[in-house]
Formats: structure tokens, C-alpha cells, sequence
């Protein structure tokens, strides 16, 4: 059950619900005049025509829906003008400015080299990140749709049996068209936040086809697709969670897979019934047993057949988009969207350094305009490490935690950028080195705290964090060993001891309990890392790989190759979340461990090296800090040198000042220089080019990249 329950238990996920309900209730009500009208290849093609307006309000800073609701209209008003000016068919009408405001939209994206990132959440979709705001300005969009459509029903039940007899009616069919059309411009604007403008034909159609099966009546026939409506979007986010797709990509495709159930169970059902058929809606004109279309079954007009093909296309589309973030399965579906209160987002990743110097200075430096910031003071700080928004600074006593206010977000098929004021955010008490490990989230999720002096086991509750509190999950002692505490979704992996070192790894869940079963063993277990496939403890004779499947935790064993001599990989390190990550293997190899298939490779290096890092790209690109001080380039096929630069920490590292290191980012790359007083920012692709040089007033002793 929990499974079911879980996902709406955080306050982002309840947000989208109650959005996405909204949004489809209203295109329960239109889309069933839409498909009674034959109307669906207009919903699709105004869909497209929000494009052009969207990009440009989002460009000027204004709101979206109002660039949106501009667009449509004047789309609306471009179909009336062809019919009535230029002699054109509604069909053809409507097909020319689908195009010719399609390409305005990307025309208008691709102008802005900024824009890009945001393209895919216009066209599939952001319900994840509606807002309360946006919730109230759905309700009355909802509230205001229904209470046209009841108020020109008689009108719209007439226009949807023949015009010419609603003509005759005195009821005027142009304009209940031109409702009818308002009504359609509504929805389409309404619903484009959820399932994008690509996927918005997928709520206004599919629901109310799902409906048509079962009833010939038009108020009984609204509800039901309503009904079918909020159940697409309550199993979509559902799928959305457990799967990691796009959110509004899934809600799209649930809708048009429930209509095709309905289809099938409606065919059984009259089947077992001597082959009744129900007829379709509009169904109370056509009354009387003789009417001579009171047993017809009118199929689907050829517009919405169109457009559901279209829809599957934009789902297909929508499903590259996914798969080309390959999102983590143990965290893209726990991060939390625009829960940080007092953030603003950004068109770019704010990335920047932040450095701590042996008198506990901490500093941030801004890596785009390249200005420095005081954040406060860390005695006796000997190691960090990074989620990517909060530095954690190990002091021996205790572990300081501080908010760098930077952050991305990975929103499955495109990312959002953050930003918010800096804080430290205090300590986390216990004896001993601290070994953090987190997952990719830096919003929801948890981050594992272990004390090796004491054995204390803590997770932290990173949702917490956002807001400025230290809230312990669990907090467990074992025997003092090097162990670790590793989230995972809502469990967390801990190393079980034996005479002092790690022997075995256990699941536990957010309480601190363990699940029954869920142990591995996991000789000497040294090193972690989260991907986008799980997360990775390095063990005596390989990997241990934890992945979530069907909202559990499964440990999976990735061993050494057979006949392996070279010393074991203790230390993992990559691009943020992607799937393969590279360790030393003694001073003159490196381990690259691909945890999608489940590999690993062996690259030999010519000199002594002190670290190892993938970058993970299309070029495969594995980079290393040489005990010269230089930062190799390596191809990760072939184990070949691409490129080097000179030995630019040669002194840190001669003298022991500080601890030089090398963090792997894409297209950049970053080192610190402590004894040089300097960051470097290191082009890789381009032979290994120093781009920038950041002077620090003080040894830059520790230091970690934010923003990503």
C-alpha cells in the first residue's frame, strides 16, 4: 500500500496531484464537445500555437499563460479569418497556421541560446512544478469552463447535432462555435503546464473517448471522463514515481492507455450481452425508438483519429526526451521541486567553488561572474565532499554542514537551476573522520553520516536541510570501523562490522530498522557513489550495487574480472549521477566501473598518478591528477593520452599542503591548487586548456563544486 500512498505524502507530489485533477475535470467537461463536435484536431493545433506566445512571454519575463492565452487566441482568430477571408476548409485552415506557429514557437526558442533547457518543459510538460498559485488560477479556469459550458449547453447540444437545426432553433450556432472554440482555447492554455503542448491532446481526447463507450448521454458522458481523467493523472504521477519518467509524458500516455481499456471492456461487455452496442454521444436529441439514429454508432470523427496518432507521436518524442536524461532510479523520482522557499530560478547552473583555508575561512566563489563571498568559519576541518548544494566539512568532532544556495534540479527530461541565499547551517555531532555519502537529490531524499571513531550510523533527513534544520532520521552505534551510511530512496545501506571492519552491508529503513533479508556481504566495504543506475559500495572483491525495484531495495554483486592482480578501487569519483565512475587501481591504473552493464575496465597509465575521474561524455574522457601535478586526459576505450597540462599543483603536492582536488564536470573540469593560492578551471576537450585561473587570498586547503 505504501507504494500507492507514499508518492503523495510529499508536498510537491500533492501539488501536482490536485493540479493535474483540476486540469482534467476541465478537459472532461470540453473535451466531450470536442470529440461530439469532431473538434479534437483543434485542440492539437492550438496546442502547438501556445508555442510562439509561451516562448516569448518566458523570454520578456511575463507570465506564461498570458503569452499562452495570446497565442491561442490569435490562432483562434487566424482559422476564423482563412475560413471566412480565404475560402479555405476548416481542416486546411487550421493545418496551415499549425505549422507556421509551430515553427514561429522554435523559431523564437532557438533565438535564445539560454532558452533551450526550458523547451521541453513547454512541450511536454512540467506538472511537478506547479505551484500553489498556479493550483488557484487552475481552479478558476475550471470553475469559469464549467460554468460556460453550462450555461451554453442547449446551444452546444444543437451546434453537435446540425447547425442548420440550430440555426432554425434561433440558437444561434456561430456563436456557440465561437464558445465552443473559447472553450477548447481554455483547456488547451489550462492544461499546457501539466502535459505540455505536444501531449496537451492526450487529457482533452483520450478521457472522453474512454467515456463515449459507456454512455450516450452528454452530462453522464462529462463525468465519466472526468473520472477517467483524474485516474490518468493519479496512476501517471504514479508511474512517473516509481519509473522515473516524465511526469506529464506518463499522464499523457495513461490516458490514451485507459481509452484503449475502455475500448476492450466495453467490447467483452457487449459481447457476453448478445452484441448491444451503446450509441455515442450527442444522445438526447437522437430519442425515440424509431429515430432513425437511435440504434447508429457513430465512429470517431477523422480529426480525432489524426490527432491520436499525433498524441502517440508526441509520446514517442516524449520518451527520447526521458530516455536521454537516463534518469537515477534510486533518486529522480524523490527530489523535490521548488520546495525551497525564497529561491529564484535561473536560466543557467549557478555553479561555483566553494574553499576552505587552514585557518576554516570558508569562501564561495561565483565560477560566472567570478566574485567572492564569505560564508563563515569551520575549525579543524580535514575532509569534505558535496550533494552538489550543501558542503560537508569533516572537523574530527563533529560534521559542519553548510548551504551553498546553489543547486539543479534534474527534472527527468531537462533541469532547473537554483538559487538562494547561503547559510551554515551548523553541526552534526560525533567522535571521529566522517565519511558522508548522499544521493543526487538536494531537496528531498536523506544523507548518511558516519563516525568511524564512534560507529555512529546517522541519516539525515535532507528535506530538512532546505529548510534550515538538522533533523536526524535514525542514529544508530556499531563497532568503530571505516564504515558508511548510504542513502537510497527511503532506506538507507549501513556496513555491519566484524573484529573492527566492515564485513557486511544491511538495508534499513527511514526509521532505522532493518529489512528483513536485505544483507550482502561486503568484505572491507571502502568507497561510495550514487549514479543513475544505484548506488555503489566498493568491496575487497568488487562492487556492491543497491538499485530500487518495485520500491524495494536489491542488492546485486558486480566482481572483479577473474585473474585480477591490480590493487582494488577504494575511491569513487565522476560526473554528478552519471552511470560510470572511475577509481585508481594502485599509482599506475585506473578501475572504470559501469554500473548500467554492469562492467568494469582496466586502463593502464604511463606515470604515477594520485586520483581518477570520468567524465562520462560522448567522447568517453577519463581524467587523472598525475603526481607531477598535471591533469592527464585519457580516453576511456583505449587507456590512450589525449592531452595534459603543465604541472599546475606540482608544489601542493611536493609539500603536502592541503589536499589537491580534481573534480570532474562537463565541458569544465576543476583543481585546487592550495600551496598556488589558486582554482583552476580546465577545458579537457580543447587539449586540456586552462580556461581560467581563480586567485584565492588564502590556501584554497579544501574545496568542492556547487550548483550541479
Amino acid at each position: 500500500m505504501s507504494l500507492i500512498t507514499h508518492p503523495f505524502t510529499l508536498e510537491f507530489v500533492q501539488r501536482a496531484l490536485l493540479g493535474g485533477s483540476l486540469v482534467a475535470v476541465l478537459c472532461g467537461v470540453v473535451g466531450t464537445w470536442v470529440v461530439a463536435r469532431g473538434m479534437a484536431f483543434l485542440g492539437e493545433a492550438l496546442g502547438h500555437g501556445m508555442l510562439p506566445g509561451v516562448a516569448l512571454a518566458t523570454l520578456l519575463g511575463v507570465p506564461v499563460l498570458l503569452g499562452a492565452g495570446l497565442s491561442a487566441a490569435a490562432m483562434s482568430l487566424g482559422i476564423g479569418a482563412l475560413q471566412r477571408r480565404g475560402r479555405l476548409s476548416y481542416d486546411t485552415s487550421i493545418g496551415m497556421l499549425f505549422v507556421a506557429m509551430l515553427a514561429a514557437g522554435v523559431i523564437v526558442i532557438s533565438y535564445s541560446g539560454s532558452f533551450a533547457t526550458d523547451a521541453t518543459a513547454i512541450l511536454f510538460g512540467d506538472i511537478l512544478a506547479i505551484s500553489t498559485e498556479d493550483v488557484v488560477l487552475l481552479a478558476w479556469a475550471t470553475a469559469i469552463g464549467i460554468a460556460v459550458a453550462a450555461a451554453a449547453h442547449r446551444s452546444l447540444v444543437a451546434l453537435a447535432i446540425d447547425a442548420r437545426v440550430a440555426a432554425v432553433l434561433g440558437l444561434r450556432p456561430r456563436i456557440a462555435q465561437a464558445v465552443l472554440v473559447g472553450l477548447v482555447t481554455l483547456a488547451v492554455v489550462a492544461s499546457y503546464q501539466a502535459v505540455g503542448s505536444l501531449l496537451v491532446v492526450g487529457l482533452l481526447i483520450a478521457p472522453a473517448v474512454a467515456a463515449g463507450h459507456w454512455t450516450r448521454r452528454l452530462p453522464s458522458g462529462m463525468a465519466l471522463a472526468c473520472v477517467f481523467g483524474v485516474a490518468a493523472v493519479v496512476l501517471g504521477l504514479l508511474l512517473s514515481w516509481h519509473a522515473g519518467t516524465a511526469a506529464g509524458a506518463s499522464i499523457a500516455l495513461t490516458a490514451v492507455l485507459l481509452s484503449a481499456a475502455s475500448w476492450a471492456a466495453h467490447a467483452a461487455h457487449s459481447h457476453r450481452r448478445g452484441g448491444h452496442r451503446v450509441t455515442r454521444y450527442p444522445g438526447r436529441a437522437a430519442s425515440g425508438p424509431d429515430h432513425p439514429r437511435r440504434n447508429e454508432r457513430p465512429v470517431l470523427h477523422r480529426s480525432a483519429r489524426f490527432t491520436t496518432v499525433l498524441a502517440v507521436a508526441g509520446l514517442a518524442l516524449a520518451g527520447c526526451a526521458s530516455a536521454e536524461a537516463d534518469a537515477p532510479a534510486a533518486t529522480a523520482t524523490s527530489t523535490g521541486h521548488g520546495t525551497v522557499a525564497r529561491a529564484s530560478e535561473l536560466s543557467e547552473p549557478p555553479l561555483a567553488v566553494v574553499t576552505i583555508d587552514p585557518d576554516g575561512v570558508v569562501r564561495q566563489h561565483d565560477l560566472l561572474d567570478e566574485s567572492v563571498a564569505q560564508l563563515g568559519e569551520v575549525a579543524n576541518a580535514s575532509r569534505v565532499s558535496t550533494d552538489g548544494r550543501y558542503v560537508f566539512a569533516g572537523t574530527g568532532e563533529a560534521l559542519s554542514i553548510i548551504d551553498s544556495g546553489r543547486w539543479t534540479w534534474d527534472h527527468v527530461d531537462h533541469f532547473h537551476y537554483y538559487l538562494a541565499e547561503p547559510a551554515m547551517l551548523g553541526e552534526v555531532p560525533g567522535r571521529g573522520p566522517a565519511t558522508v555519502a548522499t544521493t543526487s537529490s538536494s531537496t528531498t531524499g536523506g544523507t548518511g553520516v558516519f563516525f568511524a571513531g564512534s560507529g555512529e550510523a546517522v541519516l539525515l533527513d535532507t528535506a530538512a536541510l532546505a529548510k534550515g534544520e538538522l533533523v536526524e532520521r535514525f542514529r544508530r552505534e556499531t563497532e568503530p570501523h571505516d564504515g558508511m551510511v548510504v542513502p537510497i530512496g527511503s532506506y538507507a545501506l549501513v556496513t555491519e562490522p566484524q573484529h573492527g571492519v566492515a564485513a557486511s552491508v544491511s538495508v534499513l529503513d527511514e526509521d532505522g530498522m532493518p529489512q528483513p533479508g536485505a544483507t550482502a556481504d561486503c568484505a572491507d566495504a571502502r568507497g561510495t557513489v550514487t549514479t543513475r543506475v544505484g548506488a555503489v559500495i566498493g568491496c575487497a572483491d568488487g562492487a556492491l550495487l543497491a538499485t530500487l525495484v518495485d520500491g524495494t531495495v536489491a542488492l546485486e554483486r558486480i566482481p572483479y574480472p577473474s585473474g585480477t592482480t591490480v590493487p582494488r578501487a577504494t575511491a569513487f569519483a565522476g560526473r554528478d549521477g552519471r552511470p560510470t565512475v572511475a577509481a585508481t587501481a594502485g599509482d599506475h591504473a585506473i578501475w572504470l566501473l559501469d554500473t548500467r552493464e554492469r562492467t568494469w575496465t582496466l586502463l593502464a597509465v604511463d606515470r604515477p598518478i594520485v586520483q581518477a575521474a570520468a567524465v562520462d561524455d560522448e567522447a568517453q574522457h577519463v581524467l587523472a591528477l598525475a603526481a607531477d601535478g598535471r591533469v592527464l586526459v585519457i580516453d576511456g576505450t583505449t587507456g590512450a593520452l589525449l592531452s595534459q597540462t603543465d604541472p599546475l599543483v606540482a608544489d601542493s603536492l611536493a609539500t603536502g599542503a592541503g589536499s589537491p582536488t580534481l573534480v570532474a564536470d562537463h565541458p569544465r573540469a576543476y583543481l585546487n591548487g592550495p600551496a598556488e593560492h589558486a582554482v583552476y578551471e580546465i577545458d579537457f576537450a580543447d587539449a586540456a586548456r586552462v580556461s581560467r585561473t581563480f586567485a584565492t587570498p588564502t590556501q584554497p586547503a579544501l574545496f568542492a563544486e556547487t550548483g550541479r
